[in-house]
């Protein structure tokens, strides 16, 4: 059994520890973090193992040991192939939820899309990182191993191959979501727009209009009507005439445009 250092065996034993790969005398540690799900229930998990000669171990957190992989490095390869694999579905998936996503902005502009939109961006920059350090950790392992004589290099460069595509494939849905943030914006200020230009045509209807009750309204005398018998009628047919000049002028000025 490898005896390891009691700063590795904790290294080891932070299920959150980063990506790292370490070459010592009697012994090489590697650690993989990976997201395991990504989503409201996203999960990350680093997998620590140690190469010592021809013998490759996995340590379980669960039973808090070493768990020693008899087929040395092909089992280590079917190990993390499993990983990236289930992660390379989780990223399609997360996909296709983006794309309904879109779908649903297109066909309703809805205030919790945001809410989605946060959650789902701050996951994949997270796991975009956590990837990126991953590809690299495992790029620099097969560099430094696949002189060995026993090192299946081609399965770890497949390995490799499908961290990256993962890693791409992640980058890809960062960036579908900011092309949805994007259109979600120009919708959101075009909305605003809208709202401002028909509280501006209301005000240049209305606020004649103001001035002219304000007009009528003076405790003065000599104002127009004030000793007919009609004369409140006059002045409220008066406004309305007003009032339906300046809407003609308004909607054809917009028709114009």
């Amino acid at each position: 059994m490898v005896q390891l250092h009691s700063l590795d065996l904790q290294d080891l034993q932070n299920p959150l520890h980063p990506s790292t790969f370490e070459e010592y005398r009697d012994y090489r540690i590697l650690v993989l973090r990976l997201p395991e799900q990504i989503g409201k229930t996203s999960k990350i998990h680093s997998y620590g193992f140690i190469l010592a000669d021809s013998s490759v171990y996995y340590y379980d957190r669960n039973v808090n040991d070493l768990i020693h992989f008899a087929a040395g490095l092909d089992d280590l390869y079917r190990f993390l192939d499993e990983k990236i694999d289930m992660l390379m579905d989780d990223i399609e998936i997360v996909q296709d939820k983006i794309v309904a996503l879109e779908e649903n902005l297109y066909r309703k502009f809805s205030s919790r899309f945001m809410e989605r939109w946060h959650e789902m961006k701050k996951e994949l920059s997270h796991s975009e990182r956590i990837i990126l350090k991953a590809a690299d950790i495992l790029e620099r392992f097969i560099t430094k191993s696949k002189f060995s004589e026993h090192f299946p290099i081609n399965e770890f460069n497949d390995l490799h191959e499908h961290l990256e595509r993962t890693l791409r494939s992640n980058v890809s849905a960062n960036d579908q979501l900011d092309n949805l943030y994007s259109y979600y914006n120009l919708r959101s200020n075009d909305r605003m727009n809208r709202s401002i230009y028909t509280l501006t045509v209301i005000s240049v209807i209305f606020l004649p209009l103001n001035l002219v009750v304000g007009f009528f309204g003076m405790n003065t005398g000599g104002l127009p009507f004030e000793n007919h018998v009609m004369g409140t009628f006059y002045a409220f047919v008066t406004m309305i005439l007003f009032a339906a000049f300046l809407t003609t002028a308004v909607l054809w000025k917009i028709r114009k445009e």
